[in-house]
């Protein structure tokens, strides 16, 4: 029995304390290799999601998961620790292993949790003592939480499960921000409080697309025929497959195929993760050559005073020969002649929106950089800066039923902390926009008052326009 441990989209839900923003891919691991017996076999696919609350804006929520194992039987899931990032999954997902097991029923999960590090913005209007000191309003801080409990054993609600051969389970891990994060910002992992899993929709078929994993910076470490094998920013190894639906963006590749890529390459990728556990490229953006070195992240403070600098959080970082790393406030000084680019398309018109220089920057963006060698380890210098789509959460305030675009307010502090201030998105939505978790599948489904995540590509048009392509309902 193939069982696929994946980490999906943690949905952020607004409650009093601690606010979560951003999106990206977390730690990924190969998926096992298909049984033989394929009769004897089946696979389990479990997704994680999160329910972070508002106040203080946590820009990055890293966490360790250093096993998870099922009864009876204490079948381990996880070859080696998995690393993910709970404030970079408003709606994206992210693939964390695949093992092979019998097939049989199962009574229960324990997932085993180390290592923490959070980095949050203090948007409230006092200091914050954290354990690694006090951080000023408006300051941005990295600490190590203390684990008060570090296993949890869930074995209610969906168990027992029974895999049978040659099927597809889905288990969706539910972790509560606010549930996890106590007074004292220690945190607490608890089955029915911090830790819930329910059960996933199940597929047609195996070869059908089980989640969508996109944001996954990595180095091409091998390239046979129409695979490839990479290695993510968090240091795990994926093998992917290559196919005609596959589009590549390259700057100097007019090609535009698999014969674009190279050993040594730097990648950002979006995949496919299929129920059978293989994962398919839907699209490569080229990110630096090897050697090279190149990171995502959130646009904090836009270019002011006639510079063209900028400030950004970096939450997967390439270094190379550079100092950048995961977690860091960083100064990008673009070169002479950076490219800026999207190199996305299927998202909804946004009239005159463009991404061609420092002008069109704003606060919230998600970017993708090459870096170069700056005047210190916290400044860069950037040759192409790529706008990639960003996650955040908020609050109707009206519907636009006409334009087909409703307005975001009661935003984190990612925003009304930002130079210069944001307090609401326009959202631009079309036939690209999928809506998930509420009332209907459209629009309609909106009204003043309704609380909801979204993910789009962000434009600087008089303030941010959001091209929509998910709308999600929270709790």
């Amino acid at each position: 029995m193939k069982i696929k441990f994946v980490c999906i989209a943690l949905t952020v839900c607004v409650l009093s304390g601690l606010g979560f923003s951003g999106c990206s891919a977390g730690n990924q691991s190969s998926p096992a290799e298909t049984s033989s017996t394929a009769t004897s076999s089946g696979t389990v696919n479990l997704v994680v999601q999160d329910t972070p609350p508002t106040g203080t804006t946590v820009l990055s929520f890293q966490v360790q998961i250093t096993s998870a194992t099922l009864q009876p039987g204490s079948i381990s899931l996880l070859k080696r620790p998995v690393t993910v990032d709970l404030a970079q999954l408003v709606t994206d997902t992210s693939f964390l292993a695949s093992q092979v097991v019998d097939s049989g029923t199962y009574t229960s999960l324990t997932v085993t949790y180390a290592n923490p590090q959070i980095t949050l913005m203090n948007s409230s209007n006092a200091p914050l003592v954290t354990p690694a000191g006090t951080c000023a309003v408006g300051q941005v801080c990295t600490f190590s939480p203390r684990i008060n409990n570090a296993s949890v054993t869930i074995s209610s609600g969906v168990f027992p499960i029974t895999v049978t051969a040659s099927s597809s389970t889905g288990l969706n891990l539910d972790l509560s921000i606010p549930d996890l994060l106590q007074s004292d910002l220690s945190l607490t992992f608890a089955s029915g409080q911090s830790v819930n899993l329910s059960l996933l929709s199940t597929l047609a078929s195996l070869t059908d697309q089980q989640s969508q994993l996109d944001a996954v910076l990595a180095t091409v470490r091998s390239i046979n025929g129409q695979q490839a094998t990479i290695q993510t920013a968090l240091g795990n190894q994926l093998t992917i497959g290559l196919n005609s639906a596959t589009t590549y963006s390259y700057p100097a590749c007019p090609a535009a195929n698999s014969s674009c890529l190279a050993t040594g390459q730097i990648v950002d990728l979006n995949l496919s993760l299929l129920g059978d556990g293989s994962l398919v490229a839907q699209s490569v953006t080229y990110a630096d050559a090897s050697g090279g070195a190149a990171a995502r992240g959130t646009v904090l403070a836009t270019p002011a005073g006639g510079a063209d600098s900028f400030q950004i959080l970096l939450h997967q970082v390439i270094p190379g020969a550079t100092s950048a790393a995961s977690g860091s406030m960083v100064t990008i000084a673009p070169a002479s002649g950076a490219l800026f680019a999207v190199p996305f398309t299927g998202y909804p018109v946004v009239n005159g929106a463009s991404f061609a220089g420092t002008s069109d920057l704003v606060a919230g963006q998600e970017v993708l950089l090459q870096l170069g060698a700056g005047s210190s380890t916290t400044n860069y210098n950037s040759g192409r800066i790529y706008l990639e789509p960003s996650q955040t959460i908020g609050t109707v305030q009206s519907v636009n039923a006409g334009a087909d675009s409703f307005i975001l307010n009661g935003l984190t502090g990612l925003w009304t902390a930002s130079k210069p201030t944001i307090n609401q998105i326009t959202c631009q939505t079309g036939s690209q926009t999928t809506y998930e978790n509420l009332s209907s599948a459209s629009l309609g489904a909106l009204s003043p008052g309704t609380a909801i995540a979204v993910k789009g590509l962000v434009f600087n048009s008089g303030g941010p326009i959001l091209s929509t392509v998910i709308v999600r309902g929270r709790r």
